[in-house]
């Protein structure tokens, strides 16, 4: 049976763990009805997790006693940082959701030419990546960064292999596959701007693609994560 995960800060370290979150104990007593003597699994965002048994459940606080301790992150072998332009919410939303699952490093939201909405509700995406990561196994959170502009995220980066996707580019390098970190920039629902690829070429990114036809920028955004994660 497939145990539920919650990460959090929790001291695994530790006989017993006790939980105060109100909407956690409220999902474990409401939503999936746990009782005493059931496990969850439980993490600490930092790659520790554990079995956990219920001892006592209430309305505030619930106790469990540590069973098993393990210490995993279930990562791609990369470390991959996605650069995405701001998107209309729900399609931004998509992107972060799937670049959790299939394992990105670090999220950071861009603000580019053709950026049609600039601001993002930063405590949804957070619950969004927090959600996404309980449900895909992760034992570490991706980093969620704060929004910076192309020319800022161009200079932000370094040491990584950085690969810009438009329609413009050639098929990706080898470096995508071979690499140990890379950096994706991927661009809004208009793309990125002739000046803007240009300028991606003078700090030395690729200018790659994902084929002759035109994704949608959040499929682009997730089918780019994955190439770029994966072993």
């Amino acid at each position: 049976m497939r145990l539920h995960r919650f990460i959090g800060p929790y001291d695994l370290s530790k006989k017993e763990v006790v939980v105060s979150d109100s909407s956690v104990i409220a999902q474990w007593r409401t939503v999936l009805r746990l009782r005493s003597a059931d496990t969850v699994i439980l993490c600490d965002g930092e790659g520790n997790e554990a079995e956990a048994t219920l001892l006592t459940i209430e309305p505030k606080e619930a106790v469990l006693a540590v069973t098993v301790r393990t210490f995993t992150t279930r990562l791609p072998k990369k470390a991959v940082t996605l650069y995405l332009s701001l998107l209309r919410r729900e399609n931004f939303e998509l992107s972060v959701q799937k670049a959790t699952e299939i394992g990105v490093t670090e999220i950071v939201p861009v603000i580019s030419s053709r950026t049609v909405k600039t601001g993002y509700n930063r405590t949804r995406l957070e619950k969004i990546i927090l959600e996404a990561s309980e449900q895909s196994g992760r034992t570490t959170l991706p980093i969620l960064a704060e929004a910076i502009t192309l020319p800022e995220a161009l200079e932000r980066r370094s040491g990584a292999v950085p690969v810009m996707f438009d329609l413009s580019g050639s098929t990706l390098p080898k470096q995508f596959t071979t690499a140990e970190s890379i950096d994706l920039f991927v661009g809004p629902e208009g793309g990125f701007t002739d000046e803007e690829v240009a300028l991606a070429k003078e700090h030395g990114c690729v200018i790659g693609t994902l084929g002759e036809l035109v994704l949608r920028a959040e499929t682009a955004a997730i089918v780019a994560t994955f190439l770029a994660c994966k072993e």
